[in-house]
């Protein structure tokens, strides 16, 4: 069996061959008629066993293969088995059949076997990521309806991949959902700078409740702030954040604080210092070494504040001597 890096080198080779071409190739078998080779490609795309190389047969059909892999990628499969599918997907994508990809996707579902809709899931997240290679604006409104009302891990990488600013409340809100954090923390990472109003917004933010907070909600805020913490910020965002020093959740807490520290003047760094000692207490293990690593900065700091005043204290007393000693 094919290793999956050579599979993916014969798929490469094989769409450059079938683009050089003005016809369709043969790769083998040039004595069989087109509807044999269609079979023996179709059977080795949708095999177990020898499906690694029946990608690259696909393709040097060219396009008289279309409306099969289009009928292969729209069957139902209540095994929940998606691994045909997804190779039909690579077909058509490599074959620039972007249309029906397009039209795959905007069908609608209504998937009960949970079994079933896993593997739907899969093929459709495959063909969203496909799709994305167009870069037409279609496409790009196609996949933000879809992330709005289903979001899937391939939906929202192919939504990102485009980095569209209108799209940001889409990766915000699925800070939330476990099954989506990774996929949607990469993308906001691509955003870079554009992307911190709206973590701020989204750190900083009320739960549902005055008294309470679900978790998803609480997740999405660490989440969030810990994205900030990676992308940095500025010394002016600081002042919209310090009340997070004080935040119930601990995890938000030590994160603000670890900010504070670096961004946070005299006042702000002994206001983390005091949280700190409250929070070591009630904190586990790891966040007890997290605590005691951002109370030893804190010291520091203030050592070298103090030593900072010091020096100014002596220079000024220095300057003051020479001036005496001048008027005298």
């Amino acid at each position: 069996m094919q290793k999956r890096g050579s599979r993916s080198r014969s798929v490469a080779v094989a769409v450059r061959i079938a683009e050089r071409s003005a016809h369709p190739l043969s790769i083998s078998y040039p004595d069989q008629t087109l509807d044999a080779r269609m079979e023996r490609a179709l059977n080795h795309l949708t095999s177990f066993h020898d499906s690694d190389g029946g990608v690259s047969e696909v393709l040097a059909l060219g396009a008289d293969a279309m409306p099969a892999l289009a009928q292969i990628l729209t069957r139902r499969e209540p095994s929940g088995l998606f691994q045909a599918r997804c190779r039909a997907v690579e077909a058509l994508a490599a074959l620039k059949a972007f249309s029906v990809l397009g039209d795959f996707l905007r069908k609608r579902r209504d998937v009960a076997d949970p079994v079933e809709r896993l593997g739907d899931d899969a093929v459709v997240g495959a063909a969203a990521r496909a799709i994305a290679r167009l870069r037409e604006p279609w496409v790009y409104e196609l996949l933000a309806d879809l992330a709005r009302h289903r979001p899937l891990q391939g939906i929202l990488a192919g939504l990102g991949s485009f980095l569209c600013m209108d799209s940001l409340p889409v990766f915000v809100d699925a800070l939330q959902e476990d099954h989506l954090r990774l996929t949607a923390e990469a993308i906001l990472r691509g955003f870079g700078s554009k992307a911190r109003p709206a973590l701020m917004t989204a750190a900083s933010e009320p739960g549902e409740g005055r008294e309470w907070e679900s978790d998803s909600h609480l997740r999405k805020r660490r989440s969030a702030l810990g994205i900030l913490s990676e992308i940095g910020l500025r010394c002016r965002d600081w002042p919209r954040l310090r009340p997070l020093i004080e935040d119930p959740d601990h995890q938000i807490a030590l994160l603000a604080c670890e900010i504070g520290i670096k961004l946070g003047n005299a006042a702000d760094r002994a206001r983390v210092a005091a949280r700190l000692q409250a929070l070591r207490p009630a904190a586990g293990w790891i966040h007890r070494e997290q605590i005691d690593e951002l109370t030893k900065s804190v010291e520091r700091d203030q050592r070298g504040s103090q030593a900072a005043r010091q020096q100014a204290r002596v220079r000024h007393s220095c300057a003051n001597s020479r001036t005496v000693g001048k008027s005298e």
